[in-house]
C-alpha cells in the first residue's frame, strides 16, 4: 500500500526554488522531496489554472487543487483553495532558518496588464521589517519563499498591494510539515483562479470543481505555464446541479 509522509523542509525549499510554486482558480504548489535534491531536477511543468464560466455566472462554484508527489510507495499531498482575485490582501508569514521554517507564496496575474506588486513584511508588533516591489507581467505566475523575497527571519503580517488584480496562495513549511495559509479576501467573491499547478517528475495536480447551485453550468478549464501560454485545456465542461468534476494535469 502507498503511505503518506511529511516532507523535510530544508529539502523542500531547494526544490521549490528550482521549479517555482499555484496556485486560483488558478493554483498549484510544489512540495520538494529529498531524493530529488541529490539528483538533476526532473522536468516539472508549473503554472496556474483558470476556470471560465461559459454558461452560468460562476456563482456557487467551488474550486480547489490537490497537488501530489509520488516517490515509490511514498505519497505527498496537500490541498489549496482557489482564492479571490484581489488588489489588496495579507497573510501571516513566518521565516526562521534556524528551525527550518519558511512561508512560500505563489502569485498569478490573470489580467492583460502588468501588475506592480508591493510586499511589506511586519513583525508581531506591527513594525515594518522589510518591503519590496516586484513586477509580474500579464498572464504570468511566480513562486517565492519569504526568505528569498526579503532575506530576513521574521514572523508577522505580510501585506500585498497590487496595481492589477492578482490571485495568491501561501504555504507554511515548519519542520517536517506544511499547511495552507489563509489570506484576506473580499467575502462572497467568485474565486476561479488557482495560482499554481505542478506536473511531471512525479508531480500531478487534480483540480476539483463543484457546482453547489440548482442550475447547470458550463465551464472552460485552462492550464497556463508561468509565461501565460496555454499548455492544456478542457472546453465546455458540463457541471450539472450539485455535480462535481475532476480535471487532472
Amino acid at each position: 500500500m502507498k503511505r503518506r509522509v511529511d516532507l523535510n523542509l530544508s529539502q523542500q525549499c531547494r526544490v521549490w526554488r528550482w521549479v517555482g510554486p499555484v496556485l486560483f482558480p488558478a493554483l498549484a504548489i510544489i512540495f520538494p522531496v529529498g531524493s530529488v535534491i541529490a539528483q538533476t531536477p526532473p522536468v516539472i511543468q508549473t503554472g496556474f489554472v483558470a476556470v471560465k464560466p461559459v454558461v452560468g455566472t460562476g456563482l456557487g462554484l467551488m474550486v480547489f487543487g490537490r497537488v501530489q508527489f509520488e516517490n515509490g510507495d511514498d505519497v505527498l499531498q496537500t490541498t489549496v483553495w482557489a482564492p479571490s482575485v484581489v488588489t489588496i490582501t495579507a497573510l501571516v508569514a513566518s521565516s526562521d532558518s534556524s528551525v527550518g521554517r519558511d512561508t512560500g507564496i505563489a502569485i498569478a496575474n490573470p489580467t492583460n496588464f502588468a501588475a506592480e506588486i508591493t510586499l511589506t513584511l511586519r513583525n508581531d508588533q506591527g513594525n515594518v521589517v522589510a518591503s519590496r516591489t516586484i513586477v509580474l507581467s500579464a498572464l504570468h505566475q511566480v513562486s517565492r519563499f519569504v526568505s528569498e523575497l526579503f532575506g530576513v527571519n521574521a514572523t508577522g503580517l505580510l501585506s500585498i498591494i497590487s496595481t492589477a488584480p492578482i490571485a495568491l496562495v501561501g504555504i507554511q513549511f515548519d519542520g517536517a510539515s506544511f499547511s495552507a495559509v489563509p489570506t484576506v479576501g473580499p467575502p462572497g467573491e467568485i474565486a476561479l483562479l488557482l495560482p499554481r499547478f505542478a506536473t511531471g517528475g512525479g508531480w500531478s495536480t487534480e483540480v476539483v470543481i463543484a457546482n453547489a447551485t440548482g442550475l447547470a453550468q458550463i465551464i472552460d478549464v485552462d492550464f497556463f505555464d508561468q509565461n501565460g501560454i496555454i499548455v492544456a485545456t478542457k472546453r465546455n465542461v458540463n457541471l450539472p446541479p450539485a455535480g462535481v468534476i475532476r480535471v487532472n494535469r
